[in-house]
């Protein structure tokens, strides 16, 4: 099965600016998807893609051994830009410049710079054996849904989920909820084609990640969480 390994990383950000080159622990948050994916495809049959309109980026990338041949076009690189077409675009282009049929899609953004390589290569791995089309990793979550609540526009709310018993005790909770963390996606390309999404309900696999703090980066707090996991790592 031939894999691309897709990394989207557009220039500009409403978030943070230059958030794809920002220094995360003295290395540009980008440095860590790169470091993953270079570790992936000494394992499997990974393609290597960075979208990006940063020529700046780009310049970093390939000094950490990614060629870029690629740049992704104007219309794909606004704020608005929809990830599957910049996809689909990224993997029609590189499909006709190597001559190379691609098989499925391992999505890795880096705004998820803590990964465990092995991890993905037990989901690439899973994918494959039970051929499956879709693939998510997801963690569980921190707010339980008995927990939070949803307010409607007269300013009323209620639980977002009820237990169908009495609970007193956190303890007690329900342990099957999760969330899509954003940490790395798998589809075949003729999914991403047909369905136009990287997940979707009751198609997609859940890939169950062992998180007590998953991070994808969207503020400065997530910069500074990332911050201290990372050193904790290699404490």
């Amino acid at each position: 099965m031939n894999i691309l390994g897709f990394i989207p990383a557009r220039k500009g950000s409403q978030g943070i600016r230059g958030k794809n080159l920002k220094k995360l622990n003295g290395k540009p948050l980008i440095y860590y998807t790169l470091k993953t994916l270079s570790k992936l495809k000494t394992n499997s049959n990974i393609f290597s893609f960075i979208s990006t309109n940063d020529q700046k980026l780009k310049r970093y990338c390939e000094s950490q051994g990614f060629k870029i041949n690629y740049s992704r076009p104007h219309k794909l690189s606004s704020s608005k830009s929809n990830i599957v077409d910049t996809a689909l675009h990224g993997l029609k282009w590189f499909e006709n410049f190597k001559n190379v049929k691609i098989d499925a899609i391992l999505l890795l953004q880096p705004t998820s710079p803590i990964r465990k390589v092995n991890e993905i290569i037990m989901a690439i791995n899973h994918f494959k054996k039970k051929k499956l089309q879709s693939l998510a990793s997801v963690s569980p979550v921190k707010e339980h849904p008995y927990e939070i609540i949803e307010e409607n526009k007269k300013k009323k709310w209620k639980f977002l989920k009820k237990s169908k018993k009495n609970i007193y005790r956190r303890q007690e909770f329900d342990n099957n909820f999760y969330f899509v963390d954003g940490n790395f996606y798998i589809v075949t390309s003729n999914f991403l084609r047909t369905k136009k999404t990287f997940i979707k309900e009751n198609y997609t696999k859940i890939f169950k990640l062992k998180r007590n703090w998953p991070v994808d980066i969207d503020n400065i707090e997530d910069f500074q969480v990332a911050s201290s996991l990372l050193k904790s790592k290699n404490d």
